[in-house]
């Protein structure tokens, strides 16, 4: 009898060892999947801190003011499989005006909100083509005079990138999307680029790249008071319809590890009978975008009132029809994660005889 207790109790023992083994083999499993998904997870996003000084504006009303805002976008991308990859961000805009002055100001964001920057999914369908949809960044590659890049349309589109041999590439994309400016706008944008690069991560390297945009359904802009400077219709409309066609040249030359860069974009809206011209120059020394080093820039541009949709190009330049203007801006990146930028703005609302100044001072970080 003894025997046998000792023979069951030796039996239990080693039968829990099996069992605490294979269960301590499962959490480590599970443990290991958990911090699989975690590493898949980046965390990514931007705080800015703006001084904004403002001169000589061809207003009755405060034609020279300034302001304080600050704006903070925070996200995260997980990396599902892949194939799949899920991204998710706030953003949460301050200033020291209302959001009642949005409008008198031609911003293209409210000035205090909580919102939601972005809310996306790619799918790599091949290894060089790959689909997105959601509200996220505009797929297309334009400049300020075209696209502001804070705004978020909503949409769908792909992308093809075929390589050219060991440095160059072709790359096509192209959707639909929903252009989600403010106060519940409803318009609606069918876009493709088409993209050629030559000699890209070596000394000298250019690109040329052809865009075709079609602007429509813009009556809710013009009723919630964003037509600004494109010509109206009878009841306060957009008198012209936009179909734009942007072609931008570019250069990139390293000299001794110094970059600068060089770029000419043109374009015209062919659905409008008049004023449907615009041209942009931009060139840059340095950079300091996510690295440490100056930059000293230089722009030029002038849109003819019918060139481009009004809501949509850079709120930083304050006009944005019917104008000509240049711009000089100096930054410093001191890290990766902080870079200071002045930046000044000399323009002239058509056919105002005097010149309006603006002066902005970003603090920037990123992570």
């Amino acid at each position: 009898m003894k025997f046998n207790n000792i023979f069951i109790s030796i039996s239990l023992l080693m039968l829990f060892s099996i069992r605490f083994a294979n269960a301590g083999g499962i959490i480590e499993d599970e443990l290991l999947d958990i911090e699989e998904t975690f590493s898949a997870i980046q965390v990514y996003g931007d705080v800015q801190l703006r001084g904004d000084v403002v001169r000589d504006l061809p207003r009755a009303v405060e034609p020279t003011f300034e302001r304080a805002t600050a704006r903070a976008r925070a996200g995260v991308i997980w990396e599902a499989n892949e194939f799949i990859e899920l991204g998710a961000a706030l953003k949460v805009n301050w200033s020291t005006q209302s959001d009642a002055e949005t409008r008198f100001n031609l911003d293209n964001e409210l000035a205090d909100d909580v919102s939601i920057d972005e809310l996306f999914t790619r799918i790599d369908l091949t290894e060089n083509t790959s689909v997105l949809l959601g509200q996220t960044i505009f797929p297309l590659q334009l400049s300020p005079m075209v696209w502001d890049h804070d705004l978020r349309p909503q949409g769908a589109s792909i992308q093809h990138i075929k390589e050219v041999g060991d440095f160059s590439s072709f790359e096509f994309t192209g959707g639909a999307f929903l252009g989600n400016h403010l106060f519940g706008d409803s318009s609606r944008i069918n876009a493709a680029q088409a993209a050629l690069r030559i000699g890209e991560g070596t000394p000298f390297s250019y690109s040329a790249t052809v865009a075709y945009l079609d602007f429509n359904n813009l009556g809710d802009l013009a009723r919630n008071g964003l037509r600004r400077t494109n010509s109206a219709n009878a009841s306060g409309g957009f008198a012209e319809d936009f179909d734009i066609i942007d072609i931008q040249l570019g250069t990139n030359i390293r000299w001794q590890n110094f970059p600068i860069r060089a770029r000419l974009d043109v374009l015209k809206n062919v659905a409008a009978s008049d004023n449907n011209y615009g041209g942009r120059v931009d060139l840059v020394f340095g950079n300091s975008i996510r690295q440490r080093g100056f930059e000293l820039g230089f722009a030029a541009q002038r849109i003819q009132q019918d060139a481009v949709v009004a809501p949509f190009n850079d709120d930083d330049w304050w006009f944005a029809t019917n104008m000509r203007g240049v711009a000089g801006w100096l930054a410093y990146g001191f890290n990766e994660s902080i870079r200071l930028k002045g930046a000044v703005f000399h323009e002239r609302l058509d056919p105002q005889p005097n010149n309006n100044n603006r002066a902005l001072i970003d603090l920037q970080y990123f992570f």
